[in-house]
């Protein structure tokens, strides 16, 4: 049986949506883990002294961060208006809603936690982890002087 134009239509713009949904957790994950990481490791490879390395690490990681963010929420956006999610129009400020119970889970039914904050939050938790990880276990840095 051949497949009417509307079914591929939605298949394509299934397809365009969980393209963007993955973009934005990849995302997320190298804005939080990738660019301090990448952004250390090039300011090793191009300063050689320590006043360079902290001027580029302190001027160059946030600026690439800020920008990252910024592209990322234009993706996110593109994925909101793919979905055709209700309420991804204009939405009210969270401190506009009230703190009752009945409100939240009547907020929550309305409109579920967007991808951005649940794939922004799990990615920061993870970047935390890593760096704790990384201080107490392959760091070579003292905290007390082992003399």
């Amino acid at each position: 049986m051949l497949a009417q134009p509307h079914d591929e239509r939605r298949s394509l713009a299934d397809t365009a949506s969980a393209l963007l949904a993955v973009a934005v957790v990849l995302g997320s994950a190298a804005l939080w883990i990738g660019i301090p990481f990448g952004g250390l490791w090039l300011a090793g490879e191009l300063t050689s002294t320590a006043q360079g390395f902290l001027f580029a690490t302190l001027g160059g990681i946030p600026l690439a961060m800020t920008a990252s963010a910024w592209l990322l929420y234009r993706v996110n956006d593109l994925y909101e208006r793919s979905r055709g999610a209700p309420g991804s129009g204009r939405r009210r400020s969270a401190w506009l809603v009230s703190s009752s119970d009945e409100r939240n889970r009547a907020r929550r039914a309305r409109a579920p936690r967007p991808l951005i904050d649940v794939a922004m939050t799990l990615s920061a938790t993870a970047a935390l982890v890593l760096m704790a990880i990384w201080f107490f276990f392959y760091s070579q840095m003292w905290l007390v002087n082992p003399m």
